[in-house]
């Protein structure tokens, strides 16, 4: 059509010429000028006095001026054509959702594999019948048909398709398209030898406003973020603001950029627009606190996370899932693209491995529930997603995670498994993978069996799942794994660090592998723990925990020391909320009634580079001894170290005001390093203190669970030693025949 134009218009420009026809001396006839070919352009005569005058030279000079306008705009339309010819061609584009991409109609890839390309809605989609490939001599793109923008895009019925490609199309290597969208959403494809990377993905684009109608899901948003068809979305409300931002920092560590987290309230989402985090209003009108397991909120929340995997399956696009309490060690795609024809990967809550080097879960072994907290669904899984919204909307009372299970392996299971333990569900429509647990890592796998360490494997990924605490526990296992950042407030306290060495004896990890072993060893550090926190309350500092020794795990059900089926080796390095209840801990207590305020840190606190330097070198040693006999201790019982020193020499089984007294000239030292609490402290000097804080830590203790059915669970007590003593539940031990013991429930 454009070379049609440019040989016409040449044509025309060598077809100009001035013809000046027959002059007749007749006033009624003058002469005129004749330009391409019969078009008149102009008389050329005036009249004086009511009488036509013949000015012939006049007549030939107007006629100049107006050729060379005539060339003139000739040659700028020649020039413009051929300048257009040279180009690659903008295409605006108003939802990238409907996609430009290239298909190859013979649907074959490099190497000579034939497969159905995989259209990803980050992908350019161009029409085979129009578009020519580029050749060294001409290029040739007609008309795109554009799809109109919604929000979201109307379900598309599912269409049949060969077993799921990899997810970017393959290209020749001399293929090239290159497509220019209007305004922010620029859409560039490069090609090389082997595959199209479209977009520059996690380039922040500002939305309009920071209003939930200017930052609506829509295909034209993900697109603008998504990688090779991917996306990765979590979704979160304000309380989980900091989670969020964890959550974002360590997937940019790992150089992720196609990543979006859904903003369940209006809060969140103004937050997440000034971090420049990719995000979209989802408007949920659920609470902005916490879910609470295992709540209504929680289950509706669940609701929103499905339905936005159908969304963007329907949008067309592979979603990575991945709930707010994850933390990314590394990048996902390269590990989950060695498995193309997979419809879904998902994690699992499996608790021993099953899977050879780095491979997928043998799904004959790894039996247990799939876990939809990190997941990729293809968007050839779209009908499954379609289904399972259905399924929820139709009964509120479900879980969501149990109808993914039952959806996937319906007409399927490990008997159909091909030779990467790829299996075929879902009445045999769909492909389906199990994560590796050592590398997809579930709370119980990662922070207590230390599975990746046995196995010698680098994780991916580590959920916050088998976990007690609620909200607080998790982020405390993640602090206690180095997998959280804080403010730098955190790691310098006002009123400085109090930290010990703790003593778990040999004997006592030999000998705790019964229920009554188990809670000797746990006892022995309860009273360690216990003696600490009274110091720390008086002096106003920090207590840096010290690790923990179990013998037994801590489960929801009976069992014998391990949850069953886990490769948990006793005993074990257990986490704080094992033991101890970490959401009791952070809650505010009256003062009037509990004393003041204790603060605490995680046991890897001074393993954390974002210590400061100034805070590590700031240490003095507090030495306990039985006795201060022939001047061992740096100071009389009873009176105050001398300032200046590095180490402090003291008796234990001292009062809060004798510690007090001993460390007078050190309250500006950061850090104070006990290195014993066994035996350090006797009691408060006043019998007020004493009770205030015995209510704040009454509740401290958590349960261990299971020994047998109905209740089962045992509590362990922060005062079991105390004759007499009432416990949280009002039972009282005073000694004798009612001594304390291991007793279930209440």
């Amino acid at each position: 059509m454009r070379l049609g134009l440019f040989l016409r218009l040449l044509y025309a420009s060598a077809s100009l010429r001035f013809n000046p026809s027959s002059q007749r001396a007749s006033n009624a006839h003058t002469p005129r000028i004749q330009c391409l070919d019969r078009v008149q352009v102009a008389w050329c005569s005036h009249s004086v006095g009511g009488e036509a005058v013949r000015a012939y030279p006049f007549c030939t000079m107007r006629c100049t001026v107006r050729r060379l306008i005539v060339y003139t705009v000739l040659i700028t339309l020649i020039s413009y054509t051929g300048f257009r010819l040279t180009q690659p061609v903008s295409i605006p584009i108003s939802n990238p959702a409907a996609n430009v991409g290239i298909v190859r109609s013979a649907g074959v890839q490099a190497g000579g594999e034939t497969r159905e390309p995989r259209m990803g809605a980050s992908e350019p989609k161009i029409d085979v019948a129009s578009v020519t490939p580029i050749v060294p001599t001409e290029t040739r793109v007609d008309d795109l048909e554009e799809q109109p923008t919604s929000s979201p895009p109307p379900p598309q019925p599912a269409q049949p398709r060969a077993p799921p490609p990899p997810p970017t199309p393959l290209l020749g290597a001399d293929d090239q398209v290159v497509v220019k969208a209007e305004g922010n959403a620029t859409v560039e494809t490069e090609v090389n030898a082997t595959r199209i990377h479209v977009g520059k993905p996690g380039e922040y684009v500002a939305p309009k406003s920071k209003l939930a109608e200017d930052n609506q899901l829509t295909a034209e948003l993900v697109g603008r973020y998504a990688e090779d068809n991917i996306v990765m979305v979590t979704w979160a409300n304000h309380h989980y603001h900091d989670f969020v931002r964890n959550w974002v920092r360590n997937v940019r560590k790992c150089g992720m950029r196609n990543y979006m987290v859904g903003a369940m309230d209006n809060e969140l989402l103004e937050k997440l627009i000034d971090d420049e985090v990719p995000t979209f209003a989802m408007q949920s009108g659920l609470t902005t606190k916490d879910f609470g397991w295992g709540t209504a909120n929680f289950h509706k929340m669940g609701r929103k996370k499905i339905e936005l995997i159908h969304l963007f399956t329907e949008m067309g696009f592979d979603i990575l899932v991945s709930d707010v309490d994850t933390v990314w060690l590394r990048n996902p795609l390269p590990y989950m693209a060695k498995y193309p024809h997979a419809d879904v990967l998902t994690s699992s809550d499996h608790l021993a491995n099953t899977a050879e080097g780095e491979g997928l879960e043998d799904p004959r072994k790894a039996h247990s529930a799939a876990n939809i907290g990190i997941m990729l669904l293809r968007d050839t899984a779209k009908e499954l997603a379609k289904e399972w919204v259905d399924v929820l909307e139709k009964d509120d009372k479900v879980w969501d995670q149990n109808v993914f299970n039952d959806l996937y392996r319906r007409g399927g299971g490990p008997s159909v498994k091909d030779d990467k333990n790829v299996v075929t569900g879902y009445d045999g429509k769909l492909k389906v993978g199990i994560l590796p647990v050592s590398m997809f890592a579930s709370g119980h796998t990662y922070f207590v069996q230390r599975m990746h360490e046995k196995v010698g494997v680098e994780p991916y990924v580590v959920h916050a799942t088998f976990q007690y605490s609620g909200t607080e526990g998790k982020r405390h296992r993640m602090r206690e794994a180095l997998l959280w950042e804080d403010s730098p407030e955190y790691y310098d306290p006002p009123g400085g660090l109090l930290v010990f060495t703790p003593d778990v004896p040999k004997e006592l990890l030999d000998n705790s592998q019964s229920v009554e072993g188990h809670f000797d060893l746990v006892n022995h550090q309860i009273l360690q723990v216990r003696s600490a926190l009274q110091v720390a309350q008086k002096l106003g500092r920090v207590l840096v925990m010290p690790e923990l020794y179990c013998g037994f795990d801590r489960w929801w059900a009976p069992h014998k020391g391990t949850i069953p089926g886990s490769d948990t080796t006793l005993p074990y390095l257990c986490p704080m909320d094992h033991v101890f209840e970490v959401e009791t801990w952070m809650r505010e207590q009256p003062v009037e009634e509990s004393g003041p305020h204790i603060d605490f840190r995680e046991y890897s606190f001074f393993r954390n580079p974002l210590v400061p330097t100034n805070v590590r070198d700031s240490t003095v040693t507090v030495s306990l001894v039985d006795e201060c006999g022939r001047e061992e201790c740096t100071q009389a019982v009873g009176k105050a170290a001398p300032a200046g020193q590095d180490t402090i020499v003291a008796a234990r089984n001292f009062t809060d005001v004798q510690v007090q007294t001993l460390l007078t000239e050190y309250k500006d030292v950061k850090v104070l390093n006990f290195t014993s609490m066994v035996g350090a402290f006797s009691q408060f000097e006043d019998p007020e203190d004493a009770k205030k804080f015995s209510n704040r830590i009454k509740k401290y203790a958590a349960i261990w669970c299971c020994k047998h059915r109905n209740p089962g669970h045992i509590w362990y007590d922060m005062e079991f030693d105390i004759v007499p003593h009432v416990d949280r539940h009002n039972r009282k031990w005073d000694g004798g025949k009612n001594k304390w013991k291991l007793v279930t429930g209440p």
